[in-house]
């Protein structure tokens, strides 16, 4: 009776310690934490899983972080109603052979989705960054991640990967977008912040004709119709997306609302609520770092003209060399004509000057010159000779920050007469301009505002302006100086008339070297602003901060492999 009683205790405890390990081994896999490349992946602190809020976060990360299968994600994202759609980018788009060598080729896609689950609306607020080859769309692979949280208005990036956890894919928080402008280039090393460095999402090649991306401009018809993903996988046979969509409908507005937040930040709040003052004025605290997007160039997209080389391009098939028709320099390589004038496709009011956007019409380069050009520059892309896809491909100013400008405008944070005043100041250099960088010492931290109402204007000179007048002339800068011509500008009746007239100046001067001058001063002028062009490449390649978004080496700028000496911008 004692070894019965014995045996069934034994029993017994060994059934309550077999379902212990089975209810332990059930338990749910927490989501860990890595803050970069190659560093510790650690447990996430309940501090931080409680700053989580983003609908990824939400529907697939909170309680399902052991679901590292990308179909299985793409359900609990989107749940039965939702629509996803899949937009494919790579330096080689042009490339329609479905190997490499052995080797199926492969191709980087955006995932986006939308429609509403579980009571969270899906707009713009969840993206993934995953791969496929031309036979397949993996299921199992390493995914970059970003969630928007609007109440807390920051995005969450996150990765799924083996680090940590080799032989396993798990899924760790990155980090935020929270103070992601502040960061230095060490910082960022090794971080999702080194290529978001506002912390908002990146589309490079964010305007028409959207280079290295399938889209109307150039539309990758092989990946349906030559490469079997094609046909067994619905997030290329159903799902293909062209960039312009992905511009206007995802990664525009997700900037601007990101932007929205950015500005409340840098506003006297009280409980999450602008202070008014009695004149109904409200203040900003941060003033440079707000302003910061108006004098420096934080990002920068990638534009190019809309005509396709042909063979020129090293990575494409076509036979014949072009461009198959004039090639029209962007207005955007002259100056900020996004923000001087506006721009239509991504929202942006600006100050609508729209003498700046004549140098395209002025500025025509015959495809014969074209080539010239080219051939004479030894520029490569891939190791060999030849252009991008897009003839003209150079950095310009980021949306990032002409939206955020463009909102200060809108509120009344500034006044248009302000950033005419600015715009003025080294106009021909819209991007890496060191004169107007310089002009951020004199804009003080604090200063107030009248918010406008819908449709209305502020008064020149404002809080700010009269502020900056008072900083510009207790340093006493020579009148030749950036600050000086700063200040004369900011103390004219009519900054923007001002602004308007070196525009107009500008665009005269181009069009007599090019349109109303001899052939060789032509020929001179074509080849200063292609050797400017190059030298903007370089610039973004040699940049701490911005070198990062070249992910292929040497496939992104055509650069010649001796570098260049930097070009003047005079005139």
């Amino acid at each position: 009776m004692h070894r019965l009683i014995t045996v069934a205790i034994t029993l017994l405890l060994s059934f309550l310690l077999s379902t212990k390990l089975a209810y332990a081994q059930a338990a749910p896999v927490s989501l860990l934490e890595q803050k970069r490349e190659g560093a510790k992946v650690e447990q996430i602190p309940s501090s931080t899983l409680a700053t989580l809020g983003d609908p990824l976060f939400k529907l697939v990360l909170k309680d399902h972080a052991d679901v590292t299968n990308l179909a299985e994600i793409e359900k609990l994202i989107k749940g039965a109603a939702g629509r996803e759609e899949t937009f494919v980018v790579d330096e080689t788009i042009v490339d329609t052979r479905p190997k490499i060598g052995t080797q199926p080729a492969t191709r980087r896609a955006v995932l986006t989705f939308t429609g509403r689950n579980q009571g969270e609306q899906l707009d713009r607020n969840v993206m993934l960054s995953v791969f496929f080859n031309s036979e397949n769309f993996p299921d199992v692979q390493a995914i970059e991640a970003l969630g928007w949280d609007g109440q807390r208005g920051r995005y969450n990036y996150y990765k799924l990967d083996n680090q940590g956890t080799p032989g396993k894919l798990s899924w760790k928080f990155r980090d935020s977008s929270v103070q992601a402008d502040l960061l230095q280039p060490a910082q960022r090393t090794g971080t999702c912040l080194q290529c978001h460095v506002n912390g908002a999402p990146v589309m490079k090649e964010l305007a028409l004709p959207w280079n290295n991306w399938h889209s109307i401009s150039f539309a990758a018809s092989y990946l349906k119709s030559n490469w079997k993903v094609g046909t067994n996988s619905p997030r290329i046979a159903q799902n293909l997306g062209g960039a312009e969509r992905l511009e206007t409908n995802f990664i525009a507005p997700a900037i601007n609302e990101f932007n929205d937040k950015r500005i409340n930040e840098s506003i006297a709040q009280n409980n999450g609520s602008p202070v008014t003052n009695p004149n109904g004025s409200q203040q900003v605290t941060k003033g440079k770092r707000l302003l910061r997007p108006l004098f420096v160039t934080t990002e920068v997209n990638l534009i190019s003209s809309n005509q396709q080389v042909g063979s020129l391009h090293p990575f494409g098939n076509t036979p014949t060399p072009g461009p198959f028709g004039d090639v029209k320099i962007p207005n955007t390589f002259f100056l900020n004509a996004n923000l001087i004038n506006g721009s239509g496709p991504q929202s942006v009011q600006g100050l609508s000057l729209g003498d700046s956007l004549k140098f395209s019409d002025i500025a025509v380069v015959k495809p014969e010159e074209y080539r010239q050009l080219l051939n004479r520059s030894g520029v490569q892309l891939g190791g060999k000779a030849g252009d991008a896809n897009f003839a003209w491909f150079v950095p310009e100013p980021s949306h990032v920050d002409n939206s955020l400008v463009d909102q200060l405008l809108e509120r009344g944070v500034v006044t248009p007469e302000f950033v005419a005043a600015v715009m003025a100041i080294d106009l021909e250099t819209p991007v890496f301009s060191s004169k107007r960088q310089e002009l951020l010492q004199f804009i003080p931290e604090q200063f107030n505002f009248q918010p406008l109402q819908s449709g209305t204007k502020p008064r020149h000179p404002d809080d700010l302006t009269q502020k900056v007048i008072a900083a510009l002339e207790a340093a006493k800068p020579t009148s030749d100086s950036a600050p000086g011509q700063f200040l004369a500008i900011l103390k004219n009746s009519n900054p923007l008339q001002v602004l308007r007239e070196r525009v107009q100046a500008y665009s005269n001067s181009i069009d007599q070297k090019l349109n109303k001058s001899n052939q060789a001063t032509r020929q001179a002028e074509l080849k200063r602003l292609y050797d400017l062009a190059i030298a903007r490449r370089k610039a973004v390649l040699d940049d701490p901060v911005l070198t990062a978004l070249n992910e292929t080496g040497n496939e992104l700028f055509p650069v010649p492999n001796t570098g260049i000496a930097s070009a003047t911008t005079g005139q």
